[in-house]
């Protein structure tokens, strides 16, 4: 079918009337300026040390270093601080593909990976040194296809996986890689629960965060697997989601979503209320190019992987950056009536 036909009117309006709406947007309006302030840029394209090729998974250690691992395999270690390149590393293997989750243990400040594209979990150093993997590929107890995330738990005791591949699953091991359950749910078309992509423990340990990126949706459970509440619908205005793919939890209880298509991060009370947002399609700072990763530090430092930017994003003190409404302006009317076109022209794909 032409695009044409899936367009309401001809393209050469359509044409007309974004070049009419981006140069009102340009009249009065300093062009090196986004919506979104605070933010400080960290590397850019490349594979020298300090250089990204697509950062995806992240982590702030408790002794206020950034992990970040990219598409070439590395994890790379920055000051939270300074932004400045410390060391790196890479992992053994990667040609198959890189993880998408990454966390520290509170207990010894190692790392937690999920090797999502090896069906494995591996345990690091900060220094790069394997001290423990464990994982199967296969759709049984204890094995698993896809793992997206890997989150120890503040029990010292337990660590939670969140998976897909041949079905949607919360698992729950030890330490040692023993598996002690599961729950979840088929894995196409399930209102229950459909590509958890990432998992936050609640502060008092009770309750488990999960994104439900399939569902446009934050999914809380009892650590037995009940589930307690759910928020977030599919959509872009304020409080809604699309496509939410990673999640990091406050030291007060509150989570900041990451959503990849809408370019932003969302901000939420913890029992679900919308409290403001961060972010929106573009190169500039504030601005975000289909991100992947964010991590929040114990001095509420907040990191996001920037991935088709080539970077990662710092902002202290985040939340007075964010928004609890739209920026207003023709800025506002550029950006809904750009990701229209986007989705119209999308549809043709």
């Amino acid at each position: 079918m032409a695009q044409s036909s899936l367009i309401p009117y001809p393209s050469s309006l359509l044409f007309i009337s974004v070049f009419a709406i981006l140069l009102l947007a340009s009249c009065g309006r300093d062009k090196s300026q986004s919506n979104y302030g605070g933010a400080v840029a960290i590397g850019h394209a490349g594979r020298q040390p300090g250089q990204f090729t697509k950062p995806r998974a992240l982590a702030i250690t408790a002794a206020g270093e950034i992990a970040v691992i990219d598409r070439s395999g590395r994890v790379q270690f920055f000051e939270a601080e300074s932004g400045e390149f410390i060391r790196q590393w890479r992992l053994a293997e990667y040609s198959n593909g890189t993880p998408t989750g990454m966390s520290v243990d509170p207990v010894n400040d190692s790392l937690w990976i999920a090797d999502t594209h090896y069906s494995r979990i591996l345990n690091y150093n900060k220094e790069g040194e394997l001290l423990f993997s464990f994982g199967v590929n296969g759709e049984g107890p204890g094995q698993m296809i896809f793992p997206t995330d890997a989150v120890p738990d503040p029990d010292g005791h337990t660590l939670w996986v969140t998976e897909y591949g041949r079905a949607n699953r919360i698992m729950r091991f030890t330490r040692e890689g023993v598996f002690e359950k599961e729950w979840g749910s088929p894995v196409y078309e399930s209102d229950e629960l459909l590509r958890p992509m990432a998992l936050s423990v609640s502060p008092d340990g009770k309750s488990l965060y999960v994104v439900d990126a399939g569902n446009h949706r934050i999914v809380v459970y009892d650590r037995e697997g009940n589930v307690l509440r759910r928020f977030g619908h599919l959509g872009k205005d304020w409080g809604a989601m699309k496509y939410p793919l990673d999640m990091a939890m406050a030291a007060d209880g509150s989570v900041f979503v990451l959503e990849y298509e809408t370019a932003r991060i969302s901000h939420h009370s913890p029992d679900g209320k919308f409290l403001g947002s961060w972010g929106e399609p573009g190169k500039k700072l504030g601005q975000l190019f289909l991100p992947w990763g964010i991590a929040v530090g114990p001095g509420g430092e907040m990191v996001i992987a920037d991935t088709n930017n080539q970077r990662l994003q710092l902002l202290r003190n985040p939340v007075r950056f964010f928004r609890g409404e739209a920026p207003g302006g023709v800025a506002s009317a550029v950006a809904e009536s750009v990701a229209s076109l986007f989705d119209s022209a999308g549809s043709a794909q």
